[in-house]
């Protein structure tokens, strides 16, 4: 129904589906469904959660005419240098690369007991 018009104002606003899906709360997957007019009907919260995303209105999106969208919170503006990231994706990945150096510590202090005991 409004798939193709969210997919045109996501890809005008330089936004990801898996960016849009992270910040509406909804799986990837879901999300690529609903640009793909492949669900049986939009639930209006979502949609307007996804208008807001957006920066557009619901009825913008419902809309059979063409909108004309405001660039200024999008990165297409110029006024700012920075993805949108989510905070959680940021601290699980930096919990990741702290284990993965507590592992490299474990292996390293394995290699050098294994060098020691072979006199080396």
């Amino acid at each position: 129904m409004y798939g193709s018009k969210i997919a045109s104002i996501r890809a005008a606003r330089g936004y990801t589906q898996a960016y849009v899906a992270r910040q509406a709360g909804i799986a990837q997957n879901t999300y690529s469904k609903i640009e793909k007019d492949e669900t049986h009907k939009t639930d209006d919260t979502l949609l307007g959660k996804i208008a807001q995303i957006l920066g557009v209105s619901v009825e913008d999106i419902k809309s059979p005419t063409p909108i004309i969208m405001n660039f200024h919170d999008s990165p297409q503006s110029g006024q700012y240098n920075h993805y949108h990231t989510d905070e959680k994706v940021i601290n699980a990945l930096l919990e990741q690369l702290e284990k993965k150096d507590e592992q490299l510590a474990a292996k390293d202090e394995l290699i050098k007991q294994l060098l020691l005991k072979q006199g080396l």
